[in-house]
């Protein structure tokens, strides 16, 4: 068969598909080195599933090249893609549930947004997922007297809002829950509670984890660095802690992020576990930034976690409620038979270190249903 690409086509081909693979390992790389160390590679980890949005177009080009190298590059650009995200595109296989006696507990995490006033899309979005349990953040006192005459008498059990808060973290939950006080200068974001189901008490952590301060350097590196360090304190704060745990919330961070890794070292991904697909929950719609438009579920920052104590059945985004710039996430968890020793922990998040705590750190209060 005769050659109908000239060779200048062919050498600019196997060019650009050689620039785009050293690109997409250097990141590889760099990721595995780095980690968010470095403040550009921190920023390019948000994003870095798009890095491999162009793969079907450069194996077009590879095959304009017809040059062995270009298709080595694309070949490990292909592994790396699969190796970090292959497992959220495999069809889910039917788990054989052993243990599958243990009692299930449904939660959500919901970012309902501050600005929020609609209780009654926000409830719907709720009661058409279902959960025994929901996880809060960005909850105002309006939305809360809302959403408490909407679905008040589903979720009876509530910890309470703090005056010095503008918007915090909450849970309402189906069962009696006591929840824990924290210091003051993160009780807006980190909410402790225990819950108490048939099978005894489990604990449930909901976070909110330090928000984007800017992109410039100075901006990046401090705001990871306190979620990080959120986090960490999160994991060692419990570690002595008995109850099935499970840490939920916007943490603020894909899964190519540190505080990812630095959990799932610790805890299992509900979604990685039983969903299906990326799972991006931010943003909910799309919009325009700096005049330029961008589309919605560009990222997954909402996760459930949760220790060995428990088996995610299920996992899914919920719908959404029309004003929260956030997706809900829910999961389905089963409690395995020895889930009673499977305890976990986390530490509770001061940006300055720390905090002090009196006693074992923690004061209960039992929650009275409304």
């Amino acid at each position: 068969m005769a050659d109908t690409e000239p060779n200048w086509l062919r050498r600019i081909a196997s060019g650009a598909v050689m620039v785009y693979g050293a690109l997409v390992i250097g990141w590889g790389v760099a990721h595995a080195l780095v980690g968010d160390g470095y403040w550009l590679i921190a920023l390019v980890n948000s994003f870095a599933v798009y890095l491999f949005a162009p793969l079907p177009l450069m194996a077009l080009v590879a095959a304009v090249a017809r040059r062995q190298g270009a298709w080595i590059a694309l070949g490990a650009v292909a592994l790396l893609f699969l190796g970090l995200f292959g497992g959220y595109l495999t069809p889910l296989s039917p788990i054989a549930h052993a243990e599958a006696d243990g009692p299930a507990l449904t939660v959500m995490t919901y970012n309902v947004l501050y600005t929020s006033t609609d209780g009654h899309a926000i409830a719907a979005t709720i009661t058409g997922a279902g959960p025994d349990l929901v996880a809060f953040q960005e909850l105002t006192p309006r939305l809360a007297e809302q959403l408490g005459q909407e679905i008040g008498a589903l979720y009876p059990y509530r910890t309470p809002l703090h005056s010095a808060c503008l918007a915090e973290v909450a849970v309402w939950s189906r069962y009696p829950l006591q929840f824990e006080s924290v210091d003051e200068d993160v009780t807006c974001r980190v909410c402790p509670v225990v819950v108490t189901l048939q099978r005894g008490p489990v604990r449930v952590v909901n976070v909110h984890a330090w928000p984007y301060t800017g992109i410039d350097r100075e901006s990046v590196e401090r705001s990871f660095g306190w979620r990080q360090e959120q986090i960490e304190l999160i994991l060692d704060a419990f570690a002595d802690q008995p109850e099935p745990l499970i840490v939920l919330g916007d943490l603020n961070s894909t899964p190519m992020h540190e505080v990812h890794r630095t959990l799932s070292a610790r805890l299992a991904d509900a979604f990685v576990e039983a969903g299906w697909g990326l799972g991006h929950t931010y943003p909910a719609a799309g919009g325009r930034a700096w005049g330029h438009p961008y589309p919605s579920r560009l990222v997954r920052i909402d996760h459930i976690f949760h220790s060995d104590a428990w088996r995610a059945e299920a996992a899914w985004v919920a719908a959404w409620d029309g004003s929260s710039d956030h997706l809900p996430v829910v999961a389905r968890l089963r409690l395995l038979d020895d889930g009673a020793a499977g305890g976990a922990s986390f530490a509770l998040p001061h940006r300055d270190g720390i905090m002090a705590r009196e006693g074992d750190g923690l004061e209960h209060r039992q929650a009275v249903p409304d």
